[in-house]
């Protein structure tokens, strides 16, 4: 399971050295980056011509990051890779000189190392890319390992100062948009859910292989729970090491809230669409709960949840009742619990999807003081 930033940290080198910057460049990254790059040239030029120092800009665009903490962990990367890889070429030059079958060797030791010390792209291939530079550059740029380091040390220090200097806000309000659009899907699906079952009332059994048209736009709540994820972690990543975000790591928290929350809605909602695809339009007696009564109390969850997600209040009373209602009815309809226990389940899958919304103060459908209790 993938540990969060603020897990990672607690283990400052291994972390950096595997760690893969989550947060997306925006405009502000941009710019600093491009002005990154300018200053390292600058500084590198100041050093002489030799070719090596003039590696700076990029190194300076590969460690700034949008978050102070990524651009420390790719600077870590770039070091690492480089030290190790540098020494790498300068030991092989010495063994084995330099011909096409010498860097072809190198190449494959380059790649075979990096494959087992590190896990990022980054390192992996900065590791790759400094043992052949040193290869090929060394005969004809005098001192080029050492000059390596150099140019490495420069990008690196200017990247990391504009990260620290020029420190980026996290983007609430853009992660609490991508949190309401999931939000909404998951009230699409369930509106989805009921209108199938209007359309096909009267249509044929589903083939055994078939699947009502719900289910592939339940499956593409998964894909909206990643992007709102990924998301929210460049978000976390931005606050961590930045000392101008403390005032808005409450938001931070309010907001891992709600995507804790919607991840329990959203296994809900596949739930539900599963249960009823398996259930409805399919060969042999009709389930229990009746078509009708399920298609209305899916209308009046997606109504439920649509006010959630819209940030207004929410009242579950008549929902709470018409779930009682229907389970009511469905062992009237069936009186023993094994022939309905699929319409059962399904209804606690409903009823369970109403408390997730209705949040800690909703009130379960069977009252724990009226059981009866063995003496």
């Amino acid at each position: 399971m993938a540990r969060r930033p603020h897990e990672i940290v607690t283990e400052p080198l291994g972390a950096l050295l595997a760690s893969v910057p989550q947060s997306k460049p925006s405009w502000i990254t941009i710019v600093k980056t491009t002005l990154a790059a300018t200053v390292a040239w600058v500084l590198a030029k100041q050093l002489g011509e030799n070719a090596a120092v003039l590696f700076a800009p990029v190194i300076a665009v590969l460690t700034l990051q949008a978050s102070v903490y990524g651009s420390i962990a790719a600077g870590a990367q770039l070091l690492f890779a480089n030290l190790v890889g540098t020494a790498l070429a300068i030991a092989w030059t010495q063994l084995l000189g330099l011909a096409w079958w010498s860097l072809a060797l190198a190449a494959f030791a380059a790649l075979a190392v990096a494959r087992q010390i590190t896990n990022t792209p980054l390192a992996r291939n900065q590791l790759t890319v400094a043992t052949l530079a040193v290869l090929v550059l060394a005969p004809v740029a005098h001192g080029y390992g050492q000059w390596r380091f150099i140019d490495v040390t420069i990008g690196s220090v200017v990247g990391l100062t504009i990260a620290v200097v020029v420190p980026e806000r996290p983007r609430i309000a853009k992660i609490r948009k991508t949190l309401d659009e999931w939000g909404r899907e998951a009230v699409a699906v369930l509106r989805s859910i009921a209108e199938e079952l209007a359309t096909r009332a009267e249509g044929e059994p589903l083939a055994p292989s078939e699947r009502h048209g719900w289910i592939a736009q339940s499956r593409r709540l998964n894909e909206v729970a990643a992007q709102a994820a990924a998301a929210f972690a460049g978000v976390e990543e931005v606050t961590l090491l930045n000392v101008f975000a403390r005032g808005v790591r409450r938001d931070v928290e309010q907001v891992r809230g709600e995507q804790f929350w919607l991840v329990r809605v959203t296994l809900q909602v596949r739930a539900i669409s599963l249960a009823a695809d398996r259930l409805y339009d399919r060969p042999g007696p009709p389930p229990a709960l009746g078509r009708d009564t399920l298609r209305a109390l899916l209308d009046a969850l997606a109504d439920l949840l649509e006010r959630r997600v819209a940030g207004e209040s929410v009242d579950d009373t008549a929902l709470r009742a018409a779930l009682i209602a229907a389970v009511e009815r469905v062992y009237t309809v069936f009186p023993t619990a094994v022939a309905a226990l699929d319409s059962v389940s399904l209804l606690g899958r409903l009823d369970q999807l109403r408390q997730d919304i209705a949040g800690d103060g909703a009130e379960a459908l069977v009252d724990p003081g009226d059981l009866p209790r063995q003496g």
